[in-house]
């Protein structure tokens, strides 16, 4: 035996000897850089934050300043060229500075990563973990967290910090385990496993079911199908009954309905006594509902019904069963029935959303099959139970609705001037206003001369702007669904105050700023007058969302960020900023943010393409928006592109309907070209439907889903149809659009 071995087993005790084995091999793996889980020699080879991928002009980072708020940015700069070049102890150095630097701002958390990738690189793990450690405090990052966890684990483990190595790697493993990373993080996991230094096993088949389910939850079907081919290949013995059940999920998000439908109604009939059996059924209803033919239907409510009604199958599998019988029942027609599973769903005891849910429906169906009595019940149950409910506003409409439906218009007239008041510029706000406008017409009563039914906000929140903000484009950034207002709703009747007023820019004092913020937000400024928008938007972006009262700085990112066409950001920080403006201010006071958020732009192309017909160009400027924010070169995961989202084979099929020759699908990049076969396309599914909301379900839904729902629910009135479409996306969609279209038409009144 060597001496430096004979040395070290003497000075170790007997149990550790093996711990110390382990860490001999990581690190003699990783200085052979052998191991999956190790670095790649060149640490600018793992994945960058963002600021450190833009381009640079040759020579910029040395025409920078040497101090204030050009010091962290220039030091910056130097760290990614030393970390380019291997001087990783230097780049270390220049990484942790401006990490700690009180004006790097945004730049301090990307100094953090990339210090500990250099520090890892010289050699200094303990460092390294420091700084994952620091990087990971300061919040969720979905695009680097993968990426940090691994290398956190890896040195930790090489630290002998298991305890933490394990987390790490246990959290990546669960919550990403379609990465690459998370593949080496179960290596890790391995040799550590099998050392006794963690508890945690990543070949358990509890933990590959795990992650088998996460990573189709997360659409990764490909990542999925390996880890459950691992599972059943791996000794022991397997529940057949839940693999197949996953398969069937798998095959269901591939969109392959036939394939999932065989697997389900086979887990369903194999394995009867299972417990996943009544989950199969649930997801065999599931694949009955893409369907439109009529035997599907009763198929679905046959399964549906069986699981609902079997007191021996777990609450939550009847649960949300009895909302999908809920949702079958109403896009039928079948209104009674459909109240009747509102009733079961409600009474099963769980309560949370599904309940929610079902009170809400509740309402609105009683209003539907003229019950008004017990509409203004549940209504009123429901905005007392529910005061923190994002459907809120939604119970306030329907209890205006249903009270003058009652003849009670002074009663309905304060319930529509709550929404009014609190969610102005909102779906429900603006239809509540629309509904007071007839009602007012009808009976000759003044909307101010009643006083609102009193709504008291509980406790500070984000108000519900965000329905009125939120859209998609086609990079997928989305700014979510917004919340309503706290609330507390006395009985109706009972007078109460109006909200606070809503500050609006240029109505509120200018912000007192610090001289760091001041150098900070010039420094900005100075980026984007030297073509660097991108670093100038990420510096604003953290700015605003440190001073969300600085009404300056947050129009400066919105405007930036809408310039190139990051929507998120910018609807991020006018919700924080400019949300009670933007929930319930007057419109006319919108100013910049009108500008920002909801633009006119190529007005004169679409009143030229819409010539002749009764469709609104705020309808389509709505829909512009909500597709592609108005960014021409916008193109979707499906392939459709441009302003108006157009697939290329619909594009060529209006552009032959016009006339429209030569047609190249790489025309549809042009604003003009774009609007003028969007609007035909449009016009053609108008001409069909003759309603708005019935045009909209079929672009998002599709023409056989549509023709479902009419023949269930088509002779509704449209505020009611809306409410009782059965897709959630669909329904959002509508709403949206039809939000933006009514908000365009009060910014146009504004002007």
């Amino acid at each position: 035996m060597p001496r430096q071995i004979r040395l070290i087993r003497s000075a170790i005790p007997p149990g550790r000897l093996l711990w110390v084995a382990v860490c001999v091999c990581l690190v003699l793996a990783a200085r052979a850089g052998a191991e999956p889980w190790d670095p790649p020699a060149t640490p600018s080879a793992l994945p960058l934050p963002r600021s450190a991928t833009l381009p640079v002009p040759p020579g910029f980072a040395d025409s920078l300043a040497v101090g204030g708020a050009m010091a962290p940015l220039a030091a910056f700069f130097r760290g990614l060229s030393l970390l380019d070049s291997g001087a990783f102890a230097q780049a270390a150095q220049e990484f942790s500075g401006v990490a700690a630097h009180p004006l790097a701002g945004f730049l301090a958390r990307d100094a953090l990563l990339l210090a500990g990738y250099a520090r890892e690189a010289a050699g200094d793990p303990a460092g390294a973990l420091a700084a994952y450690e620091g990087w990971l405090a300061a919040g969720p990052e979905m695009l680097l967290s993968q990426t940090v966890w691994l290398r956190a684990g890896a040195v930790a483990a090489r630290v002998g910090e298991t305890r933490k190595a394990g987390d790490f790697l246990r959290k990546l493993c669960l919550t990403r385990p379609w990465t690459d990373e998370a593949g080496h993080a179960a290596a890790l996991a391995r040799v550590l496993f099998a050392s006794g230094r963690i508890d945690w096993n990543p070949d358990a088949p509890q933990v590959l079911l795990a992650q088998a389910e996460r990573a189709i939850d997360a659409r990764r079907t490909e990542a999925a199908t390996r880890i459950l081919d691992r599972l059943a290949a791996a000794p022991g013995d397997n529940d057949p009954a839940r693999l197949d059940y996953l398969r069937g999920k798998i095959d269901f998000a591939k969109r392959r309905t036939d394939e999932a439908l065989a697997r389900f109604r086979g887990v369903r009939e194999r394995f009867p006594a299972s417990t996943i059996a009544p989950w199969a059924a649930y997801h065999e209803a599931r694949c009955l509902w893409r369907r439109t033919d009529p035997e599907s239907a009763v198929a679905m409510e046959r399964v549906l019904r069986r699981v609902v009604e079997d007191v021996s199958v777990e609450v939550r599998a009847r649960e949300v069963s009895a909302r999908h019988l809920m949702l079958l029942l109403a896009e039928q027609g079948r209104l009674a029935e459909a109240l009747e599973a509102a009733g079961i769903l409600a009474d099963l005891g769980r309560g949370g959303e599904l309940a929610e849910q079902a009170r809400a429906l509740s309402g609105v169906l009683c209003f539907a099959l003229g019950r008004f009595p017990e509409a203004e019940a549940h209504l009123a149950g429901f905005v007392k139970d529910f005061p923190e409910s994002d459907w809120l506003p939604g119970a306030r409409h329907w209890l205006g609705r249903t009270l003058a439906a009652r003849g009670d218009a002074r009663g309905a007239m304060g319930w529509y001037r709550a929404n009014m008041a609190w969610n102005t510029n909102s779906y429900y706000g603006l239809r509540s206003a629309a509904e007071a406008r007839v009602l007012a017409a009808s009976t000759g009563l003044d909307p101010a001369a009643a006083p609102p039914a009193r709504v008291a906000p509980e406790r500070a929140r984000t108000p519900g702007a965000a329905v009125v903000v939120a859209a998609t484009n086609a990079a997928g950034e989305s700014a979510g669904p917004g919340n309503a207002p706290s609330a507390g709703v006395a009985p109706v009747g009972t007078p109460g105050a109006e909200p606070p007023p809503a500050m609006c820019p240029g109505q509120a004092a200018p912000a007192v700023r610090s001289p760091e913020v001041r150098a900070m937000f010039e420094r900005a400024g100075f980026l984007d007058r030297s073509g660097l928008s991108e670093l100038a938007e990420l510096d604003l972006a953290w700015l605003a969302a440190a001073h969300p009262d600085d009404a300056e700085l947050a129009l400066s990112h919105i405007r930036l960020a809408t310039r190139l066409f990051r929507l998120g950001p910018a609807t991020a920080t006018a919700r924080r900023s400019f949300g009670d403006c933007l929930s319930r201010g007057d419109p006319a006071r919108f100013g910049p943010l009108a500008e920002a958020l909801y633009p006119r732009r190529h007005v004169a192309a679409i009143r030229a393409a819409l010539a002749g017909s009764d469709v609104s160009e705020n309808l389509i400027l709505g829909l512009i928006r909500q597709e592609s924010f108005f960014n021409e070169k916008a193109r979707s995961s499906a392939g459709a592109v441009g302003l108006m989202q157009l697939l290329p084979q619909t594009a060529a099929n209006m552009a032959a309907r016009i006339g429209l020759k030569p047609f190249a699908a790489t025309m549809l990049t042009d604003p003009a070209v774009n609007i003028r076969l969007g609007v035909e396309y449009y016009k053609t599914r108008h001409a069909q439907y003759g309603d708005a909301a019935h045009t909209l379900c079929s672009y998002n839904a599709g023409a056989g889903k549509l023709a479902v729902w009419l023949r269930g629910i088509g002779g509704l009135e449209q505020d009611l149809f809306v409410e009782l479409i059965p897709y959630e996306e669909t329904r959002d969609y509508v709403r949206k659009v039809l939000t933006n279209a009514m908000f365009y038409e009060a910014l146009a009144a504004g002007r």
